[in-house]
């Protein structure tokens, strides 16, 4: 076992490339009934948290500590057994006692002389783990809050769209799945101009259905399965809509303003225009690069507050957390 006593490459892999490759990767002696770590790179020191003096000579076992009951240990020892490549996830301990998920994939390789060996590649798939977790609990959740009917309402009554509660969790939801697939998020944000100096003319009953009116406009524009629109508060509109093309995503939210503002809805008293117009801000960012949802809604409220002061029938399109690492 000359690679685990000499800490080198077999001869035949390309030892700087290896050695300076981002992903962790291991060298392992196939000869060896134990299969001992023969070579490790500096990134997969720095993965296990293990040195490589550490390393060399030991299994991979000493990446699992006690944690020995997984599956994925059984098809790897399995696969190695039948001298076939291998992917597995593995739950591994680094030596502080940190946790953390190992994607780990074995090939089988034969050097000059034909000495068996396996090459792993290893990276840290914590964050994408964590998040499929937090996705299948938040889609769990959303399971629940529709089947359990009036004990929680998703529906805003008045409008018929999903209320604020049910929303969130949607937008949550949405902001996981497109963190984890790498797709791009649109926050779309509807608010009527000056919808309270309607109410002060025409009173509450009318503002309820001029809102519901609102309500189908918005709903109407938001129709493929993967889309979800809202009621917020008192008089604000919200929809997601994923993948969206980038191009297409200022004239949809212009569609709606504009087929608001053919309603016709008299607003005498407001300034600038006698019909109830609407203003819209949509923010489009990808969710892996953005603090989280919870922010991207609150700016997006900021911007909505700004741009009607700044006149009515604003639109605002702008993309969302591009310079946060």
């Amino acid at each position: 076992m000359s690679g685990v006593m000499n800490d080198q490459l077999p001869d035949g892999l390309a030892a700087h490339a290896l050695q300076a490759a981002e992903y962790g990767v291991v060298v392992i002696d196939g000869e060896d009934p134990e299969h001992r770590i023969s070579w490790v790179n500096p990134a997969f020191e720095k993965l296990s948290g293990f040195e490589r003096i550490e390393l060399v000579g030991n299994t991979l076992r000493i990446l699992q500590g006690g944690d020995l009951e997984q599956a994925a240990i059984g098809e790897l020892r399995k696969a190695m057994e039948d001298e076939r490549e291998c992917s597995v996830l593995l739950r591994s301990h680094r030596p502080d006692g940190a946790v953390y998920w190992n994607a780990l994939r074995v090939t089988p390789w034969r050097d000059e002389l034909g000495k068996r060996w396996w090459i792993g590649y290893a990276r840290d798939m914590s964050a994408q783990r964590e998040m499929e977790i937090m996705l299948g609990r938040r889609s769990d959740e959303l399971d629940i809050t529709r089947h359990r009917g009036s004990e929680i309402e998703t529906v805003d009554r008045l409008t018929g769209l999903q209320n604020e509660h049910s929303f969130e969790l949607a937008l949550e939801l949405s902001w996981f799945s497109c963190a984890r697939d790498r797709r791009p998020l649109s926050l779309f944000l509807f608010a009527p101009d000056f919808f309270d100096m309607y109410v002060e003319t025409f009173g509450r009953v009318a503002g309820d259905s001029c809102l519901r009116m609102l309500a189908r406009s918005v709903g109407a524009a938001f129709r493929r399965a993967s889309d979800v629109a809202a009621r917020l508060g008192e008089a604000e509109f919200a929809a997601l809509g994923t993948n969206m093309e980038q191009d297409l995503i200022e004239s949809h939210a212009r569609r709606v303003c504009e087929r608001v503002k053919a309603l016709a809805i008299r607003n005498p008293h407001a300034p600038m225009t006698r019909v109830l117009t609407l203003s819209a801000v949509v923010l489009t960012g990808q969710p892996g690069q953005a603090p989280d949802w919870r922010a991207l809604l609150a700016e997006a409220r900021r911007t909505m507050a700004s741009a009607q002061l700044a006149g009515t029938q604003q639109l605002v399109v702008q993309d969302y957390g591009s310079e946060v690492g």
